[in-house]
């Protein structure tokens, strides 16, 4: 009897366990006694943390992309289809046709939705949706000439915690490039009491900020946007005025995760931490940034959470023993501007630490966009197995 695997979602999570799976399944695969498919709406995989330098150096997004296909090894089908429905208890994903699993992996990310706030749509540029909208920061900025430029987190959780703070150090690195930054106004707008949600790194980045001349007003929850007015609300009375607002949107779940009522009221899927089942399930995992497990958002967190469903998924198949678990890792870089970059790294069990900005750090942050393609084929695994070693260890 065939054991069939299906992986939902065709991000850095999705191929990654695909990819692990297909890897340690390959005989299995091969003789029919295992069938692995993933399931993507796109043909396309883009590397989502290119989008700041699309936006803030004028990157080309043609860079940044790859066909999903020439991702996956071969022993995966690929269903180029967005699924419609999944159904946990009869084990069935919907995609242009009924699915059936025996173990399942939802890797449907989250969506950056405007709409959840009033005016947020008309009033503002973002970096979280697509490329597209990435580009068009970076032709407002290539025709401003002076004013009030404002960068606001809307809403909690978002994709990549360090990105709106990294935003603010790039607007200030690209107007003193180009000699305007006496005529520019930088405000950041969050909703926490510091300028970075973990204080270690705050206490690293406010010192920074403050030399550059950039504001920060904290405890500031985004409640609309009037774009007439070009002013930002919060909803404790507060208004902001702007020429260009920049904001971090509201993040929901999926689509599919909303309308299938397998997650929570905003669409995140409850897993165990630890793990990644599904809360009830015995079958199916959720990662990244799917769940609603209280950890980073980022590339990162669902690459190494992707090793563990994979392994886990593979054990259960083979008759081995020896469950792996997720301890919390993160390892997110975060640019202070002028060639230099800090790591936000920590676990369930350990906070981030102060860590001073460096070039060797910036340069690592720089090469992995080039060394991404090779992560997703799971060439590089030893090194992110580090992580996890290291934090058993201590």
């Amino acid at each position: 009897m065939t054991s069939k695997i299906v992986v939902v979602g065709g991000g850095t999570g999705g191929t990654l366990t695909a990819n692990l799976l297909a890897s340690r399944l390959k005989n299995e695969i091969n003789n029919g006694r295992v069938s692995l498919t993933l399931v993507s709406g796109s043909d396309q995989h883009f590397f989502q943390p290119s989008n700041l330098d699309i936006a803030f150096k004028g990157a080309k997004p043609s860079t940044y992309v790859r066909n999903q296909r020439s991702l996956l090894r071969r022993e995966i089908a690929f269903i180029n289809e967005p699924a419609k429905k999944i159904d946990l208890h009869n084990r069935k994903v919907v995609a242009g046709r009924d699915i059936q699993y025996d173990y399942l992996v939802i890797a449907t990310g989250s969506v950056a939705d405007p709409s959840l706030t009033p005016g947020l749509a008309e009033g503002s540029y973002n970096f979280h949706t697509t490329p597209s909208a990435a580009e068009e920061i970076w032709r407002a900025l290539q025709r401003f000439e002076g004013g009030i430029v404002v960068v606001a987190i809307a809403g909690v959780p978002h994709k990549c915690p360090p990105a709106p703070t990294e935003a603010m150090f790039l607007l200030d690195d690209y107007f003193r490039k180009r000699g305007i930054r006496d005529r520019v106004e930088l405000t950041f707008l969050t909703p926490y009491p510091h300028a970075y949600p973990a204080k270690p790194i705050a206490e690293v980045v406010e010192p920074l900020l403050e030399e550059r001349n950039i504001t920060v007003s904290t405890f500031f929850n985004v409640e609309s946007v009037d774009p007439a007015r070009k002013t930002i609300n919060s909803a404790e009375g507060e208004e902001v005025k702007y020429d260009i607002l920049i904001a971090v949107p509201p993040h929901r779940g999926a689509e599919v995760v909303l309308s299938s009522e397998i997650g929570d009221k905003d669409g995140w899927i409850p897993a165990e931490k630890h793990t990644m089942r599904v809360n009830g399930f015995d079958d199916a995992y959720a990662l990244g940034d799917a769940t609603n497990i209280p950890i980073s958002k980022s590339g990162v967190v669902a690459h190494l959470q992707s090793g563990v469903v994979a392994h886990n998924i593979a054990g259960k198949i083979l008759g081995v023993d020896g469950e792996r678990r997720y301890n919390g890792r993160i390892n997110c870089p975060l640019e202070v501007g002028g060639g230099r970059a800090l790591f936000v790294s920590g676990s369930y069990s350990r906070q981030p630490q102060p860590m001073k900005p460096t070039r060797l750090r910036y340069l690592m942050k720089k090469s992995f966009a080039r060394l991404y393609w090779l992560t997703l084929k799971g060439t590089l695994e030893p090194i992110f197995d580090i992580y996890l070693k290291e934090e058993e260890r201590s």
